[in-house]
């Protein structure tokens, strides 16, 4: 009798048949996680001797403010959710601050204060303020300058690169050809390119399935890009950026690591490669939340936080501006926030009339049952990343919340945002 080989195995068997580097990575190194720093060489982003410190308030209302998410039954407090949320999940971490005061402080398993954790995406982020630093500095012009102004030998790999933008890149309309699949295939897009040993060669081959600037769709290879293009246009590692232009300015309190794709070529993972703790990402949040001021010093101009926090932008790109999203709100009539498509008009009118919702700012989405979600943009943003890590921001109410975890939560933004709701 013939053995049925698994799919998952035969692919592996496949890719070591080909001598890639890459299986043999997945193989050795398995699914990737929030301890990814220890399985890649890494660049240290020193802390500076004396850290910014928080207030830290006694007690507050989010001690015992309990919060409705939609897979539970009953509303807990946030003390609560990572404690009991989801018991195959050993690490998470939250951490409130409002007004320069944390509210809020909570940790389980490997995340700590004092410990590592890789963000993943929320690195796209760091990446974009760093670009908005390097405009600023004079060594990037513009965002809307070609990639191939700076990165001259892709114009031998592709066409579609010289009218491929830095804005292009940072908003993910970049037509690039490249699948943002974290299943587990070795031969992936994506596992290519966490797992491959030379990721500047990776970005030479890429390919494209149509023009930039023809519709939004994500993918890490964009930001990838953006980092080779901040170490060329600066002449300087990404680590080394980090660390003078926000590391040590920010006061932040613990080094970082960044992670790079080998020893020989030590390129950062500037699309998802930084590892730091909660309460640095606080910081990092509050530079925003201050407009790109940090103790009365513009260390990134408020046009470039502007641009980042654009709601009419986003509403229009999924969601999505300057590699950071909004929190959209959905909207409910009746107690329904699912209507047929020949409500869907009504339903946008009113919601235009009755609660001042700008038309402009609602979008709708159609459901498998043909049924419509209308949902607005906030005034709420985050940065987030694959695990469910979550840097959120709200100008009005004054508030940054960060989540980190080992899981892959998709709803601390809009739970950070019915929270700041109650404040």
């Amino acid at each position: 009798m013939q053995s049925k080989m698994p799919k998952l195995l035969l692919g592996l068997l496949v890719a070591l048949a080909m001598q890639s580097c890459v299986a043999y990575r997945f193989l050795g190194h398995g699914a990737e996680g929030i301890d990814d720093f220890e399985t890649f060489p890494t660049d240290t982003i020193h802390a500076p001797a004396e850290p910014f410190r928080f207030a830290v308030a006694p007690s507050s209302v989010l001690d015992t403010l309990r919060l409705k998410v939609a897979r539970l039954e009953e509303p807990l407090t946030l003390c609560q959710m990572i404690d009991t949320l989801d018991s195959k999940n050993p690490s998470a971490g939250i951490v409130v601050m409002r007004n320069d005061t944390i509210l809020f402080e909570h940790y389980r398993g490997m995340v700590a204060a004092d410990k590592h954790t890789t963000i993943f995406s929320v690195t796209k982020s760091v990446t974009s303020l760093l670009v908005g630093m390097a405009i600023d500095k004079g060594y990037i012009r513009s965002v809307e300058d070609p990639v191939t102004e700076y990165l001259p030998e892709l114009k031998r790999s592709a066409p579609e690169f010289a009218s491929l933008t830095l804005e292009n890149l940072l908003d993910m309309r970049t037509g690039l050809a490249f699948n943002e699949n974290y299943s587990a295939n070795p031969l992936s897009g994506m596992a290519r390119l966490h797992y491959g040993r030379d990721i500047q060669r990776q970005i030479r081959q890429q390919d494209f399935k149509e023009e930039p600037d023809t519709k939004f769709e994500y993918n890490s290879m964009s930001t990838a890009i953006v980092g080779a293009v901040l170490e060329r246009a600066t002449g300087r590692r990404y680590a080394e950026l980090l660390e003078e232009w926000v590391w040590k300015p920010l006061g932040m309190e613990r080094y970082a690591l960044m992670n790079l794709d080998d020893k020989e070529h030590r390129f950062a993972k500037a699309y998802g490669g930084l590892s730091t703790n909660p309460r640095d990402m606080v910081r990092f949040g509050r530079l925003y939340l201050n407009g790109g001021e940090w103790e009365g010093e513009q260390l990134v101009s408020r046009a470039w936080v502007e641009r980042s926090f654009s709601k009419e932008f986003a509403a229009q790109n999924g969601w999505y501006t300057n590699s950071w999203r909004t929190v959209p709100g959905r909207i409910t009539y009746d107690d329904r926030n699912e209507f047929p498509t020949e409500e869907l008009s009504d339903v946008m009118l009113r919601a235009h009339q009755e609660y001042g919702y700008p038309i402009e700012l609602m979008r709708a989405t159609q459901n498998e049952k043909g049924l419509w979600t209308v949902r607005v943009a906030t005034h709420c943003f985050f940065a987030y990343g694959l695990h469910g890590q979550v840097v959120f921001v709200d100008p009005e109410k004054r508030i940054v919340a960060v989540y980190m975890g080992n899981d892959r939560l998709d709803y601390f933004p809009t739970l950070f945002y019915r929270m700041a709701q109650q404040l």
